[in-house]
C-alpha cells in the first residue's frame, strides 16, 4: 500500500502535471522600500527625487547597471521588475531640488546593500539613507603669475586639515602631493574615505605647504566659510611662491 501512495504521487509530477511540481521559472522583482534618517519627510530633508540603481561588478565600472528614478514621497517604495537572477547591489542616492546629492544608502553595510534575485521570486530590501558627506577641491597656482613648477617654489605636498565651524575640531586631515594632476579648473579632489566631511559642521580649512623634508613653507592658508550642506562642494583657491601660499582671489 505504502509503495502504490508514492507511486501515485511521482506518477503526477512525471506525467501531464508536470508544469505544476516543477520550480517556477522567469525573471524576480525587487521592492526596495527607503528611509530617510530618522524617519524623516521628504520636506525635512529637502529631498526632491531619488535613484536607485541595481549593478554587478564595481560601482565605478558596473557589468550590469539598472535605475530606477521617483519622485520622493510618503510612499517610499522603488520597484524594479524583469530582474535576471542573480546578485546584485544596491545604490539609492537622494537629490536636492537642484539635483546635488545629498543622501545615500552607502552608510549601510556592504553585506545590506547585496540582494540575491532568485527566479520568479519578489524580494524585498531596505535602504537606509544618511546626509552625505561634503567634498573638497583645492587648486593652486605656484610662483608669480602661476608660471612655477613645484621644485622651483620648494614645494613637495600641502597639508590639509578640515574643521568644524569655529576651527577646534579636526573632521579631516590629509595630504595632497604638490604634483598632483587636477581635474576641472585645476581642482583636486581631497579624498574623505570615512565620510567625514559633515556638510552641516564643515566650517574652515587650513592649507599647509610642506617642502620635501616635512618642513613648513610660510604660514598656513586659513579659510573660514559657512558650512555648505550635505553633498556640497567646497572649492578652495591659494597662490603659493617659495614664501608660503596665501587664498587666491
Amino acid at each position: 500500500m505504502r509503495y502504490s501512495i508514492y507511486s501515485s504521487v511521482l506518477l503526477a509530477c512525471t506525467g501531464l502535471t508536470l508544469a505544476a511540481c516543477a520550480p517556477d521559472k522567469g525573471p524576480g522583482s525587487l521592492t526596495v522600500d527607503y528611509v530617510l534618517g530618522n524617519n524623516k519627510t521628504c520636506d525635512e530633508v529637502n529631498v526632491d527625487r531619488l535613484r536607485a540603481t541595481l549593478y554587478q561588478g564595481a560601482v565605478d565600472d558596473p557589468s550590469v547597471e539598472l535605475d530606477e528614478d521617483v519622485d520622493c514621497d510618503s510612499s517610499s517604495m522603488i520597484e524594479f521588475s524583469e530582474l535576471e537572477p542573480g546578485v546584485y547591489n544596491l545604490l539609492v542616492t537622494a537629490y536636492d531640488a537642484d539635483g546635488v546629492a545629498t543622501f545615500d544608502n552607502l552608510g549601510q553595510p556592504e553585506a545590506e546593500r547585496r540582494h540575491e534575485i532568485f527566479e520568479a521570486a519578489e524580494a524585498t530590501a531596505e535602504a537606509e539613507l544618511t546626509a552625505r558627506p561634503a567634498q573638497l577641491e583645492v587648486a593652486w597656482r605656484l610662483g608669480e603669475g602661476g608660471f612655477a613648477n613645484c621644485g622651483g617654489v620648494g614645494i613637495d605636498a600641502f597639508e590639509i586639515v578640515a574643521y568644524q565651524t569655529g576651527g577646534g575640531t579636526v573632521l579631516l586631515e590629509t595630504e595632497l602631493d604638490c604634483e598632483l594632476t587636477g581635474g576641472s579648473n585645476g581642482y583636486r579632489e581631497v579624498e574623505d574615505p570615512d565620510r567625514d566631511l559633515n556638510g552641516t559642521l564643515f566650517g574652515e580649512v587650513g592649507i599647509q605647504a610642506l617642502a620635501a623634508d616635512g618642513s613648513s613653507v610660510g604660514d598656513p592658508a586659513v579659510f573660514v566659510f559657512d558650512p555648505p550642506g550635505p553633498g556640497y562642494t567646497v572649492q578652495l583657491n591659494i597662490e603659493c611662491t617659495d614664501t608660503g601660499c596665501y587664498e587666491q582671489e
